[in-house]
């Protein structure tokens, strides 16, 4: 099994393990947000696009940001929340590290050692769109259920903004 399905087997796992209902579609790759609109569209997908932003600081350190399509990294507030200015890492560390593929990194499920910045207003959607790491799948979470999940998981998590 490749680090990809791995990871995919964890994030199903996780919601079966927590009784979240969820929905899993399968369909072309998305590794745009115009791709991501038109799968959207054809499944009837209900919620907001997520936008995981896989990022390195400070000497071989790692974080997950976890926020909306649309959204842009505050990156003053990202350095105050890490202690040290952040970068987005590059598409060789994201495979090293979390096996996702470059444009289409998955939000939970990751190793430990990455440290989650839960963006509020992923709380706040109705449903959350994401890929649980091949990029041909997407998932749709209620939101409302969203805090148990991540209570569930392991990884250091921080508030942003």
């Amino acid at each position: 099994m490749t680090p990809l399905q791995q990871l995919c087997q964890r994030n199903l796992e996780l919601l079966q393990r927590l009784d979240i209902a969820h929905r899993l579609v399968e369909h072309e790759p998305v590794l745009d947000y115009s791709t991501a609109h038109a799968v959207r569209q054809r499944f009837g997908l209900r919620g907001v696009e997520s936008k995981s932003l896989f990022l390195r600081f400070g000497a071989e350190r790692y974080a997950m940001l976890v926020t909306l399509e649309g959204a842009r990294a505050d990156w003053t507030r990202l350095k105050a929340l890490l202690g040290s200015r952040p970068r987005i890492a590059s598409d060789e560390e994201l495979i090293e590290h979390t096996g996702c593929v470059p444009m289409c990194a998955c939000p939970f499920g990751h190793d430990t050692r990455i440290t989650l910045l839960i963006d509020r207003a992923v709380l706040a959607c109705d449903f959350l769109l994401y890929s649980p790491g091949p990029p041909e799948l997407t998932l749709e979470v209620p939101g409302g259920e969203l805090p148990r999940l991540l209570a569930a998981l392991p990884n250091a998590q921080l508030e942003y903004p």
